[in-house]
C-alpha cells in the first residue's frame, strides 16, 4: 500500500467522523411540552411543544412527565404506560363532549400522576376519568364537572390489575350523574382485584347520583381498603354508598367529613360493607343521616354528630377510641 493509499483512506476516515450520527426519529424524551400554540409534528420539546397531550404522550418515555406552559384545551388522552401529566397554575383543560377525558389502561406495574388538570363534559361526557388499570393513579388539584350520562362518574375506578391504588387529594367534582347509577366517584374492582383507595380534601357538589360509590355487584373475590377524609359533601342522592354483596369485602374509614344538604348521609348495604365513622357532621339531609341496609356494618366511633336530618338512622355498632 502506497502512501498516497493510506493518506486518501485516513482523508475519508476523517469525514466519516466529522458527520453526525442519527438520531432514531421514534426517540422518547422523559420530558415533553404542549402548548396553546404547538403543533403535534414538533418534538414537545420547551422551545417546539406540542398542540394536545394525545401528540405529546407518544413523544413522551415511559416514567416521563408532560408539562403545560400555557393556558389551553388539550384534548382527550389514553395513558397506556408510566407518565405524569403536571399543569398546576397553568389552567390547563380536557373537554370531553361525547367521550371520557382521560382514559388509563396501564399495566400492572404502571404509576400514574395526573395533576392541575380541569376536565369538563360539558353535559355530553362519559367520564372525566376512567381508570381501567395500572398499580397506582394519584389525581390531585383538579375539578371535573359536566359529566351527565346515564352511566357517567366524574371518576370511574374499575380496575382490572391484581393490586392497584388510587389517590384523590384536593379535587373538586360538580355537576356530574344524572340518577341512580352515575355520580361522582366509582370504584368497583374486577373480580378478585385487591384495591386501596384514599381520598382527602374531596368536594362534591350537584352530584344527581351518588358522590362516592363502592359498588362490588357482579363481581367475587374483590377487596376494597378505603379512606375518605377532610371532605365536603353537599346536594348528593347519598354522599357515600358502600354496595358490598357476599364474596366481596369493602373495609373503608369516614373520618372528619362535612355531608349536609342531600338525600342520604351515609349507607352501608350488604353484609360485605364495614364502615367506620369518626368525627363527621352530618346533617341537613333530606332521607337518612346514616343507614344500614341488608346486614351492611354502620360503626361509630363515638364522636360524630348526627343531626337535624329527616331520619338521623342509626349506627350498628359503636366503639370506644383508644
Amino acid at each position: 500500500m502506497t502512501r498516497y493509499t493510506i493518506r486518501a483512506l485516513w482523508a475519508a476516515f476523517a469525514v466519516l467522523l466529522a458527520i453526525p450520527l442519527a438520531t432514531p426519529a421514534s426517540a422518547q424524551a422523559t420530558r415533553t411540552w404542549v402548548s396553546g400554540v404547538g403543533d403535534d409534528v414538533n418534538p414537545c420539546s420547551r422551545t417546539a411543544p406540542c398542540r394536545t397531550f394525545a401528540g405529546s404522550i407518544s413523544k413522551t418515555a415511559a416514567g416521563g412527565e408532560i408539562n403545560c406552559l400555557d393556558p389551553a384545551s388539550f384534548g382527550t388522552v389514553t395513558i397506556t404506560k408510566s407518565i405524569k401529566l403536571l399543569c398546576d397554575n397553568v389552567d390547563a383543560t380536557i373537554i370531553a363532549s361525547g367521550t371520557n377525558g382521560i382514559t388509563i389502561a396501564a399495566g400492572a406495574s404502571d404509576n400514574v400522576v395526573i395533576s392541575g388538570i380541569n376536565i369538563d363534559g360539558i353535559n355530553t361526557g362519559t367520564n372525566g376519568v376512567r381508570i381501567n388499570s395500572a398499580a397506582n393513579v394519584h389525581l390531585r388539584n383538579m375539578t371535573i364537572r359536566g359529566f351527565r350520562g346515564a352511566t357517567s362518574y366524574g371518576v370511574t375506578f374499575t380496575p382490572t390489575t391484581a393490586t392497584t391504588s388510587l389517590v384523590i387529594d384536593n379535587v373538586t367534582l360538580v355537576k356530574n350523574g344524572v340518577g341512580n347509577g352515575s355520580g361522582g366517584i366509582l370504584v368497583q374492582p374486577g373480580n378478585n382485584v385487591a384495591a386501596k383507595v384514599a381520598i382527602n380534601n374531596l368536594r362534591a357538589s350537584d352530584i344527581a347520583g351518588t358522590a362516592v360509590r363502592f359498588d362490588t355487584t357482579g363481581f367475587t373475590g374483590v377487596t376494597v381498603k378505603a379512606t375518605l377524609t377532610n371532605s365536603v359533601f353537599t346536594d348528593s342522592a347519598s354522599a357515600i354508598f358502600a354496595k358490598v354483596p357476599t364474596g366481596n369485602v369493602v373495609d373503608a374509614v369516614i373520618s372528619k367529613n362535612v355531608i349536609s344538604g342531600g338525600q342520604n348521609g351515609i349507607v352501608a348495604q350488604d353484609v360485605g360493607a364495614s364502615l367506620y365513622a369518626s368525627g363527621n357532621l352530618i346533617s341537613q339531609n333530606s332521607a337518612f343521616g346514616v343507614r344500614s341496609v341488608s346486614g351492611g356494618a354502620m360503626v361509630s366511633l363515638g364522636d360524630n354528630e348526627v343531626i337535624n336530618n329527616g331520619n338521623n338512622g342509626a349506627f350498628t355498632a359503636t366503639v370506644g377510641k383508644q
